[in-house]
């Protein structure tokens, strides 16, 4: 998946919640990821690595800036 790809899904499902994108990406960052769908958890990870972002998982870390 790419980036343009990523965007309509998050988009999709930020128009479907009564969100923006970014409300959906903070909610993601900070809930547990099983009330998401796999695909927008999907979309989520492109969108983090567009933005610059690496995922770490080293000493509770989750995304840190590249």
């Amino acid at each position: 998946m790419r980036i343009k790809g990523a965007m309509t899904i998050l988009t999709k499902e930020a128009k479907f919640l009564g969100m923006t994108v970014d409300e959906v990406v903070d909610f993601i960052d900070n809930s547990n990821h099983y009330t998401v769908p796999v695909k927008v958890l999907q979309a989520y990870e492109v969108y983090k690595m567009d933005q610059g972002y690496r995922w770490s998982g080293i000493n509770f870390e989750t995304w840190v800036k590249a």
